[in-house]
């Protein structure tokens, strides 16, 4: 019999996207704190069945942007695919996605600051 219950959290895909300050504009050091808390409560609802988000500043520019993890566990992107095909995605899919996702939080975010 299958299971059709949504993976337990920690079975999750965790999809951990560094935002550059530079995003917000010059001034965004001032503001990617508070968006990154706004986006992360944002993209909550985003393929909530599969995957988590964890949306943080990017201070360092060597560390990638982005990275996904499984049970605390650094994946390459082959890797994560390969989890991602199980629901019909891919990492391609997810990052066109979360750029468009973002692109929008950042308009939203800055018009209410």
């Amino acid at each position: 019999m299958a299971n059709n219950l949504p993976p337990l959290p920690e079975s999750k895909l965790t999809v951990l996207c560094r935002v550059e300050p530079g995003c917000l504009g010059p001034d965004g050091k001032e503001y990617i704190e508070g968006f990154c808390r706004f986006a992360f409560k944002e993209m909550k609802l985003v393929l909530p069945s599969f995957v988590q988000w964890l949306i943080i500043p990017r201070y360092d520019k060597t560390l990638p942007e982005i990275q996904y993890k499984l049970r605390d566990r650094n994946l390459t992107t082959a890797q994560a695919t390969k989890f991602l095909e199980m629901f019909n995605k891919n990492t391609n899919e997810i990052e066109s996605d979360l750029d468009e996702i973002l692109a929008d939080l950042i308009e939203e975010y800055l018009a209410k600051h």
